[in-house]
């Protein structure tokens, strides 16, 4: 299954690239930014959750402003990642609410990143509002304790699926060889099932080869560091732009 935004291409080829902006503030935020633009990736999240100002509406959309000016045609993927799930900050549903309709009607953004337990929390309704922007939605799961058996797995996918997701993200910790080949095998159990795009992902050292081997177990996008890391095994945007080149299967 294929999705293009900016006439890249995401189910084709070797897994996208995506780089993190993690800056507190809006001059270390573009900053980043002109490093991402010059650089080989293909989306760029901006994680809000690091921003210092994060919850003030205005300033988060006039610093979205002058990201979108400078990382010129660069895919903007616009995420509040929340404390239980990884993430440096937290909002009441009601600012998470707001917040993500803000970014999403202020048509700067090409992708939003929603937790999939808020969007169960907050409803099709809200999700509607998102993608009547024509903003691409990607539901996302992450569990950094443990790597959560295949039933419960594919059922979040599968809720995912009936949300109308774009893209479906999946990332856990893995303990085991085990933990990390289930996750690499997980497309082929949903294969059939009507899924989303797929973003599979097993942190951590031990999970980094779920980071470079997306082309083969059918994972779409790939997150890499551009200076600092947003989540535990991510490898710089250079030794992964090298590395997925090698493991292309494309003849």
């Amino acid at each position: 299954m294929q999705v293009t935004l900016k006439n890249v291409t995401f189910g084709k080829g070797t897994p996208k690239i995506c780089v993190p902006l993690t800056g507190q503030d809006s001059q270390t935020l573009l900053t980043q930014a002109q490093l991402a633009a010059d650089s080989v990736c293909d989306v760029v999240e901006w994680r809000v959750d690091y921003f210092a100002d994060f919850s003030n509406q205005n300033a988060v959309l006039e610093v979205l402003s002058h990201l979108r000016t400078a990382l010129k045609e660069k895919i903007l993927l616009f995420t509040f990642r929340t404390l239980n799930e990884g993430g440096k900050a937290d909002l009441s549903l009601r600012d998470y609410h707001s917040l993500y309709i803000a970014a999403a009607e202020s048509g700067l953004v090409d992708i939003v990143d929603v937790e999939l337990e808020r969007a169960e929390f907050l409803g099709r309704g809200f999700l509607s509002q998102l993608k009547k922007q024509k903003t691409a939605l990607l539901l996302s799961s992450h569990n950094f304790d443990k790597t959560p058996a295949d039933g419960e797995l594919v059922m979040k996918l599968g809720v995912m699926r009936q949300f109308d997701a774009d893209f479906g993200k999946i990332a856990v910790m893995p303990h085991s060889l085990k933990d990390v080949l289930q996750i690499m095998g997980l497309s082929q159990k949903m294969q059939g099932l009507a899924s989303v795009p797929l973003i599979l992902i097993a942190m951590g050292d031990l999970g980094k080869i779920t980071r470079i081997a997306g082309e083969l177990m059918g994972s779409v996008m790939t997150f890499a560091a551009l200076e600092e890391s947003s989540a535990p095994g991510q490898i710089d945007i250079t030794e992964m732009s090298r590395i997925l080149a090698a493991l292309s299967l494309e003849e």
